[in-house]
């Protein structure tokens, strides 16, 4: 029953809606106390989740936890389906880069600050969200209400920030409120230890519990496994990067070189297409990922160890005009400021957290391919990033500084997700994004370690796990 009584801390704590600190506190606690609204909804039900926790290759198990109450901003999702990110494949499977050594001093580039706990001391369910039907919102919720279907983004969109009100949502401020020290317990384990979420959305559970921000209401019925790979982290990091205004926006008629045939590169490659450009130039070292570029919109593919250190002289042949003559609008392919190269490139290839079991790229860091990139790049185009590498680049600083190549950093490849992701939902409805030749391996809950599996060594494109 509802009930008037005054909020506390004690009382928040003792619920399980707070964490330690004011800053947590604030996040979770519901703004009834502020504002005399109605008090928060709760929820008690056993669900099941994949709990990572400890150390070593056995740190993730399926477990049953108990839902705790929610409140404030604070939605509960039945998961449809997650994506099994690459990116999670440490913390999930528990085994370390295969480059260890050149991970150290650059993992911590954009980690949270040390704080009074350690992620892998906490019971956490991982996963970069997913898309689900609402069973219940906190009483501060207004943007999607019960049995609305969503999509629960791999980045927030609060509308409200610096960097939202500025047109950068990608980097919505609510981004850096995901350490440790900011996660929110959501659940519990029999025992009564309290059970997290990775940055408020871990998608490996039949029920995912984020707050509002993270919330795209998305209005399709296509099934789970077209609307969970089209609004997938990497599905969307690859649209953003070619096919939304947030970074660059790939023109018509234009060349775009991508480096990287995994979900996100390959996504890329649809976006190139879908924005209407004519030469759209993949480059991967697994022949299967070369071979569905091709099927999705490439036009030409390349295999990075056969091109060795030709592959940015073999990019910019292939990257020129139809003519050299300047005052007729042509591209000079040569000469100190030359006219070849890609008009967008798109780099998508990043660390290689193992050594995978088919083809291997030429540098497992992902540094080597990150420098290439800026140098296939036509004097005056555009270079968007989007992968994770491990080390520091080193480019010609006369290039860097007077090139005219703009560089292009942001999170998920730029999109802005209360934009965006109906956006790209109407692409897969349409036609236009292709979901079938992408999600090569869809399980259910039971099956999603095997499925990392073979995200983890590269054996698959896209794996998808399918809730309840």
């Amino acid at each position: 029953m509802p009930t008037n009584r005054p909020l506390s801390r004690r009382r928040l704590l003792k619920d399980g809606v707070a964490a330690a600190g004011g800053a947590a506190l604030w996040s979770a606690a519901p703004t009834a106390a502020r504002s005399n609204r109605a008090p928060a909804v709760v929820t008690a039900r056993r669900f099941k989740a994949w709990i990572s926790r400890g150390e070593g290759t056995t740190r993730t198990r399926l477990e049953e936890v108990m839902l705790k109450p929610i409140s404030g901003r604070q939605v509960v999702v039945r998961t449809e389906a997650t994506n099994l990110c690459y990116s999670n494949v440490p913390p999930v499977l528990g085994i370390q880069p295969a480059s260890a050594a050149a991970a150290t001093p650059a993992a911590a580039a954009l980690a949270a600050p040390n704080g009074a706990r350690r992620m892998n001391d906490m019971a956490v369910i991982q996963g970069h969200g997913g898309i689900g039907i609402v069973e219940a919102v906190g009483p501060d919720v207004r943007r999607v209400q019960v049995g609305d279907r969503v999509c629960v983004s791999g980045t927030p969109h609060c509308g409200a920030c610096y960097r939202c009100l500025r047109g950068r949502s990608d980097m919505c401020q609510f981004l850096s409120a995901i350490g440790a020290d900011d996660l929110v317990a959501v659940a519990e384990l029999r025992d009564g230890t309290p059970v997290y979420e990775n940055s408020h959305i871990g998608g490996l559970a039949e029920l995912m519990v984020t707050f509002e921000e993270w919330v795209v209401p998305i209005f399709t019925k296509a099934s789970a496994t077209d609307v969970g790979m089209a609004c997938s982290c990497v599905a969307v990091a690859g649209l953003g990067a070619t096919a939304s205004p947030g970074l660059a926006m790939v023109e018509p008629a234009s060349i775009v070189a991508v480096l990287g045939c995994g979900p996100l590169g390959l996504s890329a490659v649809q976006g190139a297409r879908i924005a209407g450009a004519s030469t759209i130039i993949a480059i991967d070292p697994i022949k299967a990922r070369r071979d569905v570029a091709m099927k999705v919109g490439a036009t030409h593919v390349l295999d990075p160890n056969i091109e060795s250190d030709r592959l940015v002289a073999r990019v910019r042949s292939m990257a020129t005009w139809p003519t050299d003559r300047l005052w007729s609008g042509g591209r000079n392919p040569a000469g100190r400021r030359p006219g070849a190269g890609a008009d967008f490139v798109i780099e998508a290839v990043g660390l290689d957290h193992v050594k995978p079991k088919l083809e291997s790229g030429p540098d497992p860091t992902g540094i080597l391919p990150m420098q290439q990139g800026y140098q296939m790049c036509a004097l005056g185009g555009h270079y968007i990033t989007t992968g994770l590498p491990r080390g520091n680049i080193t480019l010609p600083g006369s290039l860097f500084a007077i090139g005219g190549v703009t560089h292009h950093a942001g999170q998920a490849g730029g999109a802005s997700p209360m934009r965006d992701i109906p956006r790209f939902v109407q692409l897969m409805e349409k036609g236009q994004y292709l979901t079938a030749p992408m999600a090569t391996t869809v399980v259910p809950l039971e099956g999603t370690l095997d499925a990392y599996e073979q995200v983890a060594y590269r054996t698959t494109i896209t794996a998808l796990m399918l809730g309840a």
